[in-house]
């Protein structure tokens, strides 16, 4: 568990907090690029790490981003991938944006969604990097429906169900961590999930080797909001038909939202539109309809800011401990001895993939994984 301290450390991001200068320290996607869809169009609201801005295109197109009040303060604003950045740290010191894979590909072959999600930033970058949950909260799933879309809970190896007990093993990267939850395959081999996390906030979903890859970024709007970034893309062709349409089936890690509030369809207000016949029935875990909401129904059931101060954690837990002192350790050096993170500073680091793939009991996951976690851009 956290001290009181700590959980303050990690869950506040207002102007002025130590994590709030920590996240400043980094590009952050607070925006599609189709929110300010051309030349002089209607300035955007944007309320990012608790400060409110204004986000607009010039005559030019070229996109910027001005404190709302005062207007004394431009931050410098990047278009990738279907995305708008922002960098709010020191103008004297901007670093290059991480090189992310999807950025770089052709729009066909990626698909960004944006929503908002009323929780602390740390309650969702912690359910991402937790592959012990999958086993139980996204268990089971319908059969294909009439137009033959499947629900992703469905098609998870059996491995998952299996083995609901994953051993997790952390290493550090330049970019943050990689981590491994092993469960058992066969008696010869593992069944691997590899997790990207990278900082500050993002992860990258595990992933069958050659199938589409999945991304995710944590936005903090302030401490008790923020935005969901998820990014599907292949990296060597365009995403086909029916793949697109498994994404906007709203089954798996995209969620359906309103279009101008990007808030979700099922949200807590309607209790995510919980199925409880379908739960009943055993088909469903939840009775909630994606992948995607059930993540949403837990993290913020937790409430805005969840007290770590009383919870109790195991080894299922070793990837939500590391990453959390990664943090703390970040955000400690930063402002007990002004050092900046160096993870800022690694951009070309961030050309990585995650992987879920089966390997001989001998190999180690790390190496046997290797191909598979480069991006080959």
């Amino acid at each position: 568990m956290l001290s009181r301290e700590e959980n303050a450390l990690l869950t506040r991001v207002g102007p002025g907090t130590a994590m709030g200068n920590l996240l400043r320290c980094f590009w952050q996607p607070f925006a599609l690029a189709s929110e300010l869809p051309g030349a002089d169009c209607n300035p955007l609201r944007v309320r990012l790490l608790g400060e409110d801005l204004v986000g607009f295109r010039d005559t030019s197109g070229a996109v910027g981003l001005i404190e709302s009040k005062v207007k004394a303060v431009t931050y410098p604003v990047q278009e990738r991938g279907g995305v708008l950045w922002a960098y709010l740290g020191s103008a004297q010191d901007i670093p290059r944006m991480p090189e992310l894979e999807w950025t770089h590909v052709a729009a066909s072959q990626r698909y960004v969604s944006k929503r908002i999600q009323v929780c602390n930033y740390l309650q969702n970058v912690e359910g991402e990097v937790d592959s012990s949950h999958v086993s139980f909260l996204h268990s089971k799933g319908a059969a294909p429906d009439a137009a033959g879309i499947q629900d992703l809970r469905s098609t998870l190896p059996d491995y998952m169900a299996r083995d609901r007990a994953p051993r997790f093993f952390v290493l550090p990267t330049e970019y943050g961590m990689l981590i491994g939850a092993r469960r058992n395959a066969e008696d010869d081999s593992y069944y691997w999930r590899v997790t990207q996390f990278l900082m500050p906030t993002y992860t990258m979903i595990p992933v069958p080797v050659g199938a589409p890859v999945s991304f995710t970024a944590a936005t903090p709007i302030d401490d008790e909001n923020m935005m969901g970034f998820t990014v599907t893309w292949h990296p060597d062709r365009p995403l086909r038909e029916d793949e697109i349409a498994q994404i906007e089936s709203w089954l798996g890690v995209h969620t359906e939202v309103d279009p101008v509030s990007f808030k979700p369809l099922r949200n807590k207000s309607n209790d995510y539109l919980i199925d409880r016949a379908l739960q009943r029935s055993g088909r469903s875990y939840t009775g909630i309809r994606g992948i995607r909401e059930e993540d949403l129904a837990v993290q913020e059931s937790m409430g805005l800011i969840f007290d770590r101060t009383i919870e109790h954690l195991g080894s299922s837990d070793l990837a939500v401990i590391a990453m959390r002192r990664r943090l703390l350790e970040a955000v400690r050096a930063l402002a007990e001895r002004g050092e900046t993170p160096y993870e800022s500073r690694m951009a070309d680091a961030y050309r990585v993939r995650s992987a879920a793939l089966v390997l001989p009991r001998e190999v180690a996951w790390n190496e046997g994984a290797a191909e598979a976690l480069v991006a080959t851009m």
